[in-house]
């Protein structure tokens, strides 16, 4: 055995040492892995997530974990039988009839020879798993007495994982595909089991995982090697002959195009704007009409332009920050220079009878005076006219001496340096103020420029971004021109440079124009054509370009993948599994099984017989002599239990806990081998479904008592009993209960009194009929039989029936039977016997009355019920 293998004993193991192996595998491999243990199969579109994973291993990928085992599954879910039912020309069996069973546990299906049993079983193993010798398969007969039988059919019910599923089966037909998970183990199989070298019939999961993904590398394969043929034809015909000049950028990529051309590149060459766009049409245009008129055209639109540039520079240095700093400081000025002349005014005028001399508004009122007084009312007089003749100019009465001097010294207070440097400064803040709102551009004038930028020039992203500037420089102007308004803090972004360049092109353009066809400016205006030209040219096929990137990095990269899809390392490893996982285990299974089975003396093992196209191959051999065949030396009841370890080991080789069929598994052996397969079929059932058919009803017994009867409750088993009969000569008749030999004496009990209900009509059409007097003799045999159970479950605390040990524990219970129970039971069994012997005897027999035969019922209800009463207070010793 390889290195590093015998630590390998389970399944887990063998999960633990691929996800260890698979670490060193390709990407595409772990996580092909990943999906197997998860879904155990791989769809087509699996296969075509893998084959680009495989092409590029930075996909997004979900490599196999540790954590991913406790998903695995082993391909099939759990199958278990639900019924078969509606048997139709199979030998002699009746039809319409259902035989059920649980879907875990034992479901144990009794019935005698000839009643049918078989018919059915023979079904379930055409239609499941069942090793079959060579020219040993077992024919299916029609009804015989049918003169034209129809097909042979069934409906087969079952369960599949959670889904309930139907089937029809037809002899000679493939039957559903996962009734294969639900094996089938009789004395022909036994043969097999023994006699025969055999393969295995499931594989281990670990393996047929690495099997799967073989298969995965062959698919992969097959979808790169197609892929490698069908790119290397989609290249596409703009590429093969491009329509475009070598010495652009563009021609210069089509040239140089291959996998590392970066689809970035060619989208960035093939993204061709609204402005580009435009600029194309110009450039066209331009060499498409008269040179001389074009740049006649193209020097107008540069003056306007330039004009605009000034109007824009001159708004700019309007609301500049030293434009700003400058108002702020004149502002600042003029309010320091009128603090100064009002607080004069308020010295010099305090006596005055009027407040606010000297005020702004005062102010304008005095200079409107003097306007007055020199220009029409004393044109040859220095103002304020005080002389003897004067009058007030505002009132227009004659001046006394207070009012005179009062206006002398008014006239003083406004030459005062004071109030002229308030005036000087006032008129600067005007001024300044004035230049900001000059240089505001109007509304119209705005929608003008905005208009001939965008719809003469054709640019609209310069058109845009002065529509947003002067939006943001009128804002910035009028919170300058407004007193006490916050003024932004940003000053919008000059354009300037943008109107620059605007105007240099229409310059370059011009002049290229007017030069001749070897100027160097021609020359860059038709190296300018040609690159937009062909960019446009780009932009149409920029799809098939990127696709073609991506072809041709397929290419290398599909090349460079098609190494990780080579199998030998994976089947190694599988072989390697197969050594450690199969040989070993199946080996230690069946001596265990042996060992459940008390076999464990028999010098008897399970050796591998060489293998077959892979596949490990086993045998039954003695441990003493390997010349001679294991049958040949075992005995009947050795014989079935090694086929029956042999048939547990080989299940044990498969994780499913799909259920299992056993046909008379215990006929002719002894008692020991009796019971410990009674037991080992019991535990079985605690796991999965076990469907057990017998006629041995000794065995059904044993098998009933190991799933029940148990010290812990834990280790009961389900169990459920059902019963084919023969009825009126016809077999095959299905009953969903025990046989009346294995029923309790309680349930019993309860049949008997359906029965004479439902037969009490006959009594009561005419007493003395054969129809009554034959069901009431079969109704009282039944009741003495019944008493008979009920002794028989009244001492089952120590001794059941068939049972090979007596239960100690249980013996303080029989305390509770007193002489009285025994004198009751006495009586009323010979009561039965009596009415039967009278019914028979007699010329001309009394029928009992259904009163009595219910008196009867009545007197042993009564008797099992007390029992029952007094044994259940009654504590095992």
């Amino acid at each position: 055995m390889p290195a590093g293998t015998n630590s390998i004993k389970t399944e887990a193991d063998a999960l633990r040492e691929i996800v260890s192996w698979s670490k060193d595998r390709a990407v595409w491999h772990r996580d092909a892995l990943r999906r197997l243990v998860a879904t155990g199969e791989l769809t087509a579109a699996d296969i075509g997530e893998l084959t680009a994973l495989c092409k590029d291993s930075t996909k997004s990928n979900e490599p196999l974990e540790a954590k991913h085992i406790g998903a695995q599954r082993a391909g099939a879910p759990t199958v278990a039988l639900r019924n078969i039912r509606d048997v139709q020309n199979v030998n002699a069996l009746a039809e319409g009839q259902t035989l059920n069973f649980i879907p875990k546990g034992v479901t144990i299906v009794y019935g005698d020879n000839g009643a049918g049993k078989s018919g059915y079983v023979r079904i379930l193993k055409q239609a499941c798993r069942a090793r079959v010798a060579r020219g040993k398969d077992e024919p299916i007969l029609n009804n015989i007495y049918e003169t034209q039988p129809g097909p042979q059919i069934a409906e087969i019910e079952y369960h599949a994982g959670a889904q309930s599923q139907k089937t029809q089966w037809k002899n000679g037909e493939k039957a559903d595909d996962l009734l294969s998970e639900v094996s089938v183990f009789d004395s022909r199989t036994a043969n097999v089991h023994v006699e025969e070298t055999n393969d295995l019939a499931y594989t281990p999961y670990p393996m047929k995982l690495l099997e799967r993904l073989v298969n995965a590398c062959k698919a992969v394969k097959d979808n790169l090697d197609a892929e490698i043929s069908t790119l290397k034809s989609q290249t596409a015909e703009s590429i093969k002959s491009p329509n475009c000049s070598p010495d652009t950028l563009v021609g210069k990529l089509i040239i140089a195009l291959g996998k590392d051309t970066k689809p970035e590149t060619v989208r960035d060459l093939a993204t061709f704007s609204t402005d580009e766009n435009k600029r194309l049409a110009e450039l066209a245009a331009d060499f498409a009409q008269d040179p001389k008129a074009t740049a006649r055209r193209l020097r107008a639109e540069k003056a306007r332009l330039e004009n605009i540039l000034a109007d824009v520079n001159s708004l700019h240095n309007a609301i500049a920050a030293s434009s700003a700093a400058e108002l702020a400081r004149l502002a600042a000025d003029l309010k320091t220079k009128e603090s100064a002349a009002q607080l004069a005014s308020q010295k010099l005028f305090k006596e005055e009878p009027l407040d606010g001399v000297g005020s702004e508004v005062w102010l304008s009122l005095w200079e409107a005076a003097r306007a007055y007084s020199t220009d029409i009312a004393y044109t040859d007089k220095a103002y304020p006219a005080t002389n003897q003749d004067s009058r007030c100019v505002l009132c227009q009465q004659e001046l006394d001496t207070d009012a005179a001097a009062r206006l002398r010294r008014f006239e003083d207070f406004v030459q005062d340096r004071t109030q002229q440097d308030a005036a000087s400064a006032r008129e600067a803040l005007s001024a300044k103020r004035d230049t900001i709102r000059g240089a505001r551009i109007p509304h119209s004038g705005v929608r003008k420029v905005l208009s001939f930028i965008a719809d003469e020039l054709g640019n609209q992203t310069l058109s845009e971004a002065t529509r947003q500037y002067l939006i943001a420089a009128r804002l910035r102007l009028r919170a300058l021109l407004r007193e006490n308004s916050e003024v932004p803090n940003r000053q919008p972004p000059l354009i300037a440079q943008s109107l620059e360049d605007a105007i240099a092109g229409l310059e370059t353009r011009a002049a290229a124009l007017l030069s001749d066809d070897n100027s160097d400016e021609r020359k860059a205006l038709k190296a300018e054509l040609a690159e937009l030209q062909d960019r446009q040219w780009l932009s149409g096929i920029k799809d098939d370009v990127i696709a073609e990137i991506g072809r041709r990095k397929s290419i290398a990269s599909i090349e460079k993948a098609l190494k990780d899809t080579r199998p030998n390392t994976i089947t190694s490893k599988n072989t390697t599994l197969s050594e450690a996982l199969i040989t070993e285990r199946l080996r230690g299974t069946f001596a265990r099984e042996i060992g459940h089975l008390n076999l464990s003396g028999l010098a008897i093992e399970l050796t591998q017989a060489g293998s077959q196209a892979g596949v490990s191959r086993f045998k039954v051999s003695l441990m003493q002599s390997t010349s001679r065949n294991a049958g040949d030396i075992l005995s009947e009841g050795e014989y079935r239990c090694v086929a029956l370890a042999g048939f547990m080991a080989e299940l044990a080789t498969n994780n499913s806990d799909s259920g299992i069929i056993f046909d008379d598994p215990v006929s002719s052996l002894d008692h020991m081998h009796r019971e410990a397969i009674a037991k080992r079929l019991a535990e079985e059932g605690r796991k999965r479904q076990v469907i057990v058919f017998t006629h041995d009803l000794p065995f059904l017994f044993l098998l009933r008592n190991a799933c029940a009867q148990v010290d812990d409750p834990a280790l009961k088993t389900n169990i459920a009993l059902r019963h084919i009969q023969k009825k009126q000569s016809v077999p095959g008749h299905c009953r969903n209960e025990a046989p009346d030999k294995a029923q309790d004496a309680t349930t019993r009990l309860a049949q008997m009194r359906k029965h004479l209900t439902n037969i009490r009509n006959l009594y009561d059409r005419d007493p003395d009929s054969t129809d009554w007097l034959i069901n009431a003799r079969g109704l009282i045999d039944s009741l003495r039989q019944t008493w008979e159970s009920a002794v028989e479950d009244a001492i089952s605390p120590v001794l059941r029936t068939f049972a090979s040990k007596v239960n100690t524990k249980g013996f303080a219970k029989l305390s509770a039977i007193t002489e009285t129970d025994a004198k009751t039971m006495r009586k009323h069994y010979g009561q039965c016997s009596e009415l039967l012997h009278k019914a028979s005897d007699a010329l001309n027999p009394k029928a009992p009355t259904p009163e009595a035969i219910e008196g009867e019922l009545d007197a042993l209800e009564k008797w099992l019920r007390e029992v029952s009463e007094r044994q259940s207070n009654v504590k095992n010793s």
